[in-house]
Order: structure tokens, then C-alpha cells, then sequence
């Protein structure tokens, strides 16, 4: 276990990167989306509608396999790091989307009346009234969501990711023995039983009042 404890760390080190990419871009696309549909431009949803269901209907690992071994055909040709960043970005992408709709259609609409009735514009009645409320309603959601697509980094091993999982199996591989699989099974606790237990708090300190 000391010998390949380097390499279950360095297995950590891009893990946390790998997870770290996949939550702002997956959630800023997301909500980027949201907006955008809020705009009610029709031919626009529709295109946003088809792009969220695609991507919620894949399973992820699916994505990162097409992107990976798919895309060399078409011209790019995205590492595994890539593939797998991207795959679970734009799944992440997908739910969050829904879920900020979800959060915004909340919101009834005579607070959307009343507001540009004082002389506010429709950015600033979705910025200052609407969304400060959305993004409380989508808090439980949005952090369960996020922590599930998130521990899918060990997908990444099927495209030769040197992320925790891919550490663990090559030493695992080389020793003959099942201690690396033990340790890299305890880094992903020590990786994200912090991140649940944050994701916990967040949830009580923003929950609505009852």
C-alpha cells in the first residue's frame, strides 16, 4: 500500500481537477440554457429541449465512449481527459438546465407582472427578482445532481484516465493484489464524503422557511 500510495494521491490530484471542470462548466452551461429559454424564442427551445433530452437520455459512459473513439473519425481527436470532462459536462449540462427551468417557471407569474410594472426590464426582473428565488428552490436538486454526475469521473478509466479508479486497477494489475483497489476505494470517501456532507449544509442553511 505505501509503494502505490503516490499514485493513488496523483490518481486524486486529477481527480479533483477532472470534478472541479465537469461543475463549472456543466452548471454555468446549464443555467447559460435556462436563460436562453426564458427568452421565449420558440424554434430556439426547441433546439435546447432536443439538446437537454439528448444528453439526458445517454448514459455517460456512453457519451465518453462516441466522443473518444467516435470523434477521431470526424476530425478531433480529444484525449481521455477531454472525452471525459466534456461527456459529463454536457450530462451535468442537461440536468442542471431543467432544473434552473424548473426553479424559474416556479415563480408565479404576478411577481414577473408586478415587477415590470414598476419600470424594471425583463433582464432586470429575471436577475433581481426571479432568479435570487429560483436558485433557492433548486439548491436540493442541483447539489444531489451535481454530486452524482460528479463521482462518474471513474468512468474516465475506460478511456485510460489516470484519475483515482485507473491509479488503482494498474497497481492493482501490477501488485497482484486488491490493497490499491481498498485505497482508491477510500480516496473517493475522503474525496467526497466532505463534499456530501457541505452539499448537506448548503441544502439546510438555504432551504426555504416554513
Amino acid at each position: 500500500m505505501w509503494k502505490y500510495l503516490p499514485d493513488i494521491l496523483s490518481g486524486m490530484v486529477v481527480t479533483i481537477e477532472l470534478a472541479l471542470l465537469i461543475v463549472v462548466t456543466g452548471l454555468g452551461a446549464g443555467l447559460a440554457l435556462a436563460l436562453l429559454r426564458s427568452l421565449a424564442i420558440r424554434p430556439l427551445n426547441w433546439l435546447i429541449i432536443f439538446v437537454v433530452d439528448l444528453f439526458r437520455s445517454l448514459p455517460p459512459l456512453v457519451i465518453i465512449v462516441l466522443m473518444y473513439f467516435g470523434l477521431p473519425y470526424a476530425g478531433p481527436a480529444p484525449s481521455g481527459f477531454v472525452s471525459t470532462w466534456l461527456s459529463l459536462a454536457f450530462v451535468l449540462m442537461a440536468f442542471s438546465e431543467e432544473i434552473f427551468w424548473a426553479g424559474i417557471t416556479s415563480i408565479p407569474k404576478g411577481q414577473w407582472e408586478a415587477s415590470r410594472s414598476t419600470g424594471l426590464s425583463f433582464g432586470q426582473t429575471l436577475f433581481n427578482v426571479v432568479l435570487p428565488q429560483a436558485f433557492r428552490l433548486t439548491i436540493p436538486p442541483l447539489t444531489n445532481r451535481t454530486i452524482s454526475i460528479t463521482k462518474g469521473t471513474a468512468l474516465g478509466t475506460v478511456v485510460a484516465v489516470t484519475e483515482i479508479l485507473g491509479q488503482a486497477s494498474s497497481a492493482m494489475s501490477n501488485s497482484y493484489n486488491p490493497s490499491p483497489l481498498m485505497m482508491g476505494a477510500a480516496a473517493y470517501v475522503v474525496l467526497f464524503l466532505p463534499v456530501v456532507v457541505a452539499a448537506r449544509w448548503i441544502e439546510a442553511k438555504f432551504a426555504w422557511k416554513r
